[in-house]
């Protein structure tokens, strides 16, 4: 009865279409990342709404861990939707592609039973990281920890890539089929040998030639994996399929608090993780996004460089729920700094995205007992002056206003029925449904553990 009682609220939200075609909803993350959005977006795929899932920026510097009839897939590249074999996968032109970790994720998935090589399209417009990019990365990271500008990088290239774009000499992921791909490939290696060589002479960073080369093998091969692809006009594709009448539901990387232009820069990520910037990633038009669903924890998470002002203060209890939350990084293993939910980051988030409907995951995770209470943000101060808007650098933040409520343990593992909440997590959640009134969004199901069915439906 739970999953039908989602099932519909998503159908009527489906009826509503644009003269019987198709609509995109879309599903984002209201924090620094690391929500549990994978989880999400597999569960949102389960109710055959959607015709196909489509990731529309970021690269192999996302991690998405799906569960679900016991497996267990951590995808970086491909999709959220690979463990539903009637689901079409879409990699739009705003995604930079790492192509020997999207080849080592299709032959893990072949391993669990799943052959996704049929249901796979790929922008051709789609920008490709080389074997020199991760390189790059490290080098710019190594520089900027010699200043103390460190920004925490997951060195997997996606800056560089993306700077390459900018600066119009990158390489898209249609050039592989070109005849003059090699070339165009060696004028690239020449540019990027250079700047590895300007980094050796002025700044003493020292490049592993051999390492380049083992780098250098394993990318070719999975090129030429990459060329027997589905590499097409994916733009033309999803509006076919949307004059189809299919929905499709567009997953972002990352996190809305780790935007380029509006997150804590420079300690973002290398593109618009904001929902507006779907259109641009898929080569589709405003008017056929419809749902934006927004994705947070019961608390917050960070990792990388920068300022978190909700990060808890008691090492002890910040490990608590750094144990608890399994808080380790699914592509680098880091290990993320915990805070207490930060409410005025939230109501930003909300704001930036227009996200009119809300998960919240892991609720499940709680080491305060109740009888003793937890921390929840709801201001930042700059000294004494308290911040009326988001700040413009988060190092501008010199303490945070905080209220309290009762913590819950661990008594809400696995719920799947909202009237077996306990009364805490119940107080808890009608708490931020007060906080988030006035911004006219729904709190629609809450996570309380990993697997696809492990969450209970709230507002209706």
């Amino acid at each position: 009865m739970r999953n039908k009682i989602l099932k519909n609220k998503i159908a009527s939200s489906a009826i509503r279409r644009r003269g019987g075609k198709g609509s995109i909803d879309v599903v984002v993350g209201l924090q620094w990342g690391d929500e549990g959005k994978g989880k999400n977006i597999d569960e949102l795929l389960s109710h055959g709404i959607y015709s196909g899932v489509a990731r529309f920026q970021g690269g192999a510097n996302a991690g998405h861990t799906i569960k679900a009839n016991g497996k267990t897939f951590i995808g970086h590249i491909i999709p959220s939707g690979c463990l539903q074999k009637d689901i079409e996968l879409y990699i739009g032109n705003g995604v930079v592609v790492d192509a020997v970790s999207l080849i080592k994720e299709m032959r893990e998935l072949e391993d669990l039973g799943f052959d996704v090589t049929p249901r796979l399209y790929i922008s051709n417009r789609a920008k490709l990281v080389s074997y020199l990019h991760p390189f790059l990365d490290q080098a710019d990271e190594y520089y900027r920890n010699k200043s103390s500008h460190k920004i925490g990088t997951t060195s997997r290239g996606i800056g560089p890539a993306y700077s390459d774009i900018r600066a119009r000499r990158g390489l898209l992921l249609g050039d592989v089929l070109l005849p003059d791909f090699k070339e165009r490939e060696e004028n690239l290696r020449k540019f990027h040998h250079d700047f590895l060589n300007l980094y050796k002479e002025k700044h003493e960073f020292e490049i592993d030639e051999k390492k380049i080369e083992e780098s250098k093998a394993k990318w070719w091969a999975a090129v030429e994996e990459l060329k027997k692809l589905q590499i097409c006009d994916l733009s033309f594709l999803v509006q076919k399929r949307l004059a189809e009448g299919k929905n499709i539901l567009a997953e972002g990387a990352q996190a809305v608090m780790l935007d380029i232009d509006f997150g804590d820069y420079p300690n973002v990520t290398s593109s618009n993780t904001l929902p507006a910037n779907v259109c641009l990633g898929l080569g589709i038009p405003h008017t056929v996004l419809r749902d934006i669903y927004g994705v947070t924890k019961a608390y917050t998470t960070k990792v990388g460089g920068g300022n978190f002002p909700a990060r808890i203060k008691d090492q002890a209890l910040e490990k608590a729920f750094q144990d608890a939350g399994h808080e380790f990084g699914a592509t680098t293993g880091r290990p993320r700094m915990c805070g207490w939910l930060d409410l005025f980051a939230l109501r930003h988030a909300i704001a930036l995205s227009g996200v009119n409907k809300i998960f919240i995951n892991k609720a499940d995770i709680c080491p305060i007992n109740k009888g003793k209470n937890m921390k929840v943000v709801i201001g930042y101060k700059n000294n004494k002056k308290v911040l009326k808007e988001f700040p413009f650098y988060l190092n501008e933040v010199t303490s945070v206003i905080t209220e309290e409520i009762s913590g819950w343990g661990d008594s809400n593992h696995g719920v799947k029925n909202n009237k077996k909440v306990s009364k805490e997590l119940r107080s808890y959640l009608n708490y931020i449904k007060r906080k988030l009134a006035d911004l006219n969004v729904k709190i629609i199901a809450v996570g309380t553990g990993q697997d696809r069915d492990h969450f209970f439906n709230w507002e209706k």
